[in-house]
């Protein structure tokens, strides 16, 4: 009894020193290195209700490339996060529509029409903000966050559904719209 006693207080000891107070990570710094500023790494410069973005990156002799390699790797990672949501929303919402009870309803024309709305929609990114650098060697370091509207999006896929036929008549384009805001925002 006495063990176990002992062996308790030990326990309860020991998850006391684990949990109390938060704990102090440091990072070991190699000599020469820098810790490097994150530019557009605030929560203002994250997705949102309203808004998808993303930033970039890019580096070149020329400033123009250096922009347009920022401005595509910004797009890049907007549009392959607005994919998997997009994807993800129509694979739910299909399993919703068949959990009803009624017809089995497969989301491949939604999905289908999803991907060519997104890449429609990703025309319309707008630049949120943007930082150029001129490095030491003379390369120009530029920066961008992108931003597309959710609502644009949304607006997009339901005029979308409208305008083919096919889908219209399969989907219940209202709750679609619904769940798609419910969802995304």
């Amino acid at each position: 009894m006495k063990r176990i006693l002992v062996f308790g207080m030990l326990a309860v000891f020991a998850l006391a020193s684990v949990s109390c107070g938060p704990s102090k990570r440091t990072t070991s710094v190699t000599k020469g290195e820098k810790e490097v500023n994150l530019i557009f790494n605030g929560p203002e410069y994250r997705s949102d209700k309203k808004y998808f973005r993303d930033n970039g990156f890019g580096v070149s002799n020329d400033m123009a490339n250096a922009k347009k390699i920022a401005m595509q790797n910004a797009r890049q990672a907007i549009a392959s996060m607005v994919h998997s949501t997009v994807k993800m929303l129509v694979d739910n919402y299909a399993v919703t529509q068949s959990a009803d009870g009624s017809e089995y309803y497969d989301g491949n024309d939604l999905e289908v029409l999803g991907r060519t709305v997104v890449e429609t929609q990703l025309s319309g990114l707008e630049v949120m903000e943007e930082k150029a650098f001129r490095q030491n060697d003379g390369t120009f370091r530029y920066h961008v966050c992108m931003q597309l509207s959710k609502d644009n999006l949304s607006k997009a896929m339901s005029n979308a559904i409208d305008e083919d036929a096919k889908t219209k008549l399969r989907a219940d384009k209202e709750a679609f719209k619904k769940y798609f805001d419910e969802k995304i925002r």
